[in-house]
């Protein structure tokens, strides 16, 4: 079975989970697959911010590295950035083809699946960047334990899954730290105060980042930036700030033409960094969410910065039904109209999801 086919076959990223199951399966997949397994493991964990500061650190790096992030935009390739390009879909498929010869691999989820192909793509490499999903302890990418750990900002999201406090969040991030962890600018203290615990539990080297770099950049990705650069300062890796900051990622509130911007954020803290580069700025929110998101707030938060929501239709099975979208927002009595197209007198932001800017681009490259 092809590839892409055999994802699609695995329904939903992130399930069904079974913390179990990964650990089980990659202990007989090191032994078919990772037995000269060497690579240098940087483990990315977070709420927000994770894609930006792998794509500084690999910047950094240059070479002889694998970045896996998720999720995509267009194409499933987009997770595996090796030496600064996409790796071709046709190697995908070679690897793919050998790892679905072993029965156990049919087991795994699409994104755990995804996660042991990136092992197996950089086995041969010196740095292999890990992104997490969506949590940190149970996750499949920390079925690796020497590593160095990178913690970007961590706050509400994905509660349905990984707690309703800030405490449980945090803890099952932070419970994946290795012997040696960065944590980055946080927007609660409480985060730090927990890291630091674990940190002495696990008895492990920890560095804090207070300082954003100053460069010319939104806070958030400074504050990523300062923590990327903390990262390559510790593995004695040469490099420039203002370099590794012109990252080629899609969507960290990317100006796509002089009166768009594009931002694939989806939660309560991206939106309050988004309000915060905006400052007065009035713009046309081009717009969309998934079911479990807190819309009421992010809409809340950003009211002072829109103008009109026009609401983007999106066919994914997580997006939340158009009625009841249109029912929050006027609660909220916020202006909203179905969005057409751009008029060149407006300024546009779209935000809500990968999926939100995707459909948006594909929509505009058409």
């Amino acid at each position: 079975m092809k590839l892409l086919e055999f994802l699609e076959k695995k329904g939903s990223e992130y399930a069904p989970f079974d913390p179990m199951r990964v650990k089980r399966i990659f202990e007989l997949f090191k032994i078919d697959f990772l037995q000269d397994f060497k690579p240098k493991v940087l483990h990315i964990v977070g709420t927000n911010g994770k894609g930006s500061t792998g794509r500084m650190i690999a910047r950094g790096l240059k070479k002889n590295y694998l970045h896996f992030t998720s999720p995509h935009l267009f194409c499933f390739n987009e997770r595996f950035y090796r030496n600064g390009s996409y790796v071709a879909m046709e190697e995908l498929e070679l690897f793919h083809q050998k790892m679905i010869e072993k029965p156990y691999m049919q087991e795994l989820s699409y994104f755990e699946y995804a996660t042991f192909l990136a092992l197996f793509l950089a086995k041969n490499l010196d740095f292999l960047i890990l992104e997490a999903g969506l949590g940190g302890e149970y996750d499949s990418t920390n079925v690796i334990k020497d590593k160095i750990s990178i913690f970007t900002q961590i706050g509400f999201d994905h509660m349905e899954i990984l707690g309703e406090s800030l405490q449980e969040i945090a803890t099952t991030k932070l419970n994946s730290m290795g012997e040696v962890a960065f944590v980055g600018i946080q927007p609660y203290q409480e985060v730090i105060k927990i890291a630091k615990q674990i940190a002495k539990n696990k008895g492990s080297q920890l560095f804090i980042i207070n300082q954003p770099i100053k460069e010319n950049l939104p806070l958030f990705l400074q504050e990523n930036l300062a923590l990327a650069s903390c990262v390559l300062e510790f593995l004695k890796i040469p490099f420039s700030p203002k370099e590794i900051a012109q990252i080629d990622l899609i969507g960290r509130m990317q100006k796509y033409k002089a009166n768009i911007y594009l931002d694939v954020g989806h939660n309560v803290e991206c939106a309050k960094a988004l309000a915060r580069e905006l400052g007065d700025q009035k713009v046309h929110l081009i717009f969309n969410a998934y079911k479990q998101k807190d819309v009421s707030q992010i809409l809340e938060i950003l009211r002072k910065n829109i103008k009109i929501i026009e609401i983007i239709d999106v066919l994914n099975e997580r997006i939340m039904s158009k009625d009841k979208l249109e029912k929050m927002i006027e609660e909220l009595k916020i202006p909203y109209q179905d969005f057409k197209e751009i008029y060149q007198t407006n300024t546009y932001l779209v935000f809500g999801s990968f999926s939100v800017v995707g459909e948006f681009l594909k929509r505009s490259q058409k």
